[in-house]
């Protein structure tokens, strides 16, 4: 039972890190598989940050060993975390400011965890490429322009199907 304005995964002395990683799950979007973390943004490459949201959660609990309380609340979320399999989606591109289907629509919602996201911004109404089709022009016939760049779409998404 956790007493007046303490969060239940504090008794008043100890932090419970069951109760701890319950709790961080329930407020962050995160799974862990095939040993990394990923979350909305993709893969996590870098625990610093993972590190500092749950610094900032137990400053105000913990006073001795915070950096081994970290490190364990990590190695517990890793077993909390797990799943089997986190499926690629092979029908949308997930790109800095939202997720592009390949049915044309595009939603700025980033609130499901992704494999990868490009860092890259969607802008619809941006002007042609007028330096890299200039390249293509220059490089290739005509016919065989589409090709190369539906090869490069093809690179974006995690599929090998033609």
């Amino acid at each position: 039972m956790p007493l007046d304005g303490w969060p239940a995964w504090f008794d008043g002395k100890s932090i419970n890190e069951a109760l701890f990683c319950q709790h961080f799950l329930k407020t962050h979007a995160i799974l862990y598989t095939e040993n990394a973390f990923f979350t909305p943004e993709g893969c996590m490459t870098d625990d610093a940050p993972l590190k500092a949201d749950i610094y900032a959660m137990l400053e105000d609990y913990a006073s001795t060993s915070v950096t081994k309380k970290i490190s364990s609340i990590i190695e517990l979320l890793k077993i909390t975390a797990h799943v089997d399999e986190l499926a690629p989606q092979t029908d949308r591109i997930h790109l800095a400011n939202g997720t592009l289907f390949l049915d044309g629509r595009f939603t700025h919602e980033k609130n499901e965890i992704v494999r990868s996201r490009f860092p890259v911004r969607y802008t619809p109404d941006a002007a042609p490429p007028a330096v890299w089709l200039r390249f293509l022009d220059e490089l290739l016939y005509a016919e065989d322009i589409p090709c190369l760049q539906e090869y490069i779409g093809y690179c974006l998404i995690p599929s090998n199907k033609g």
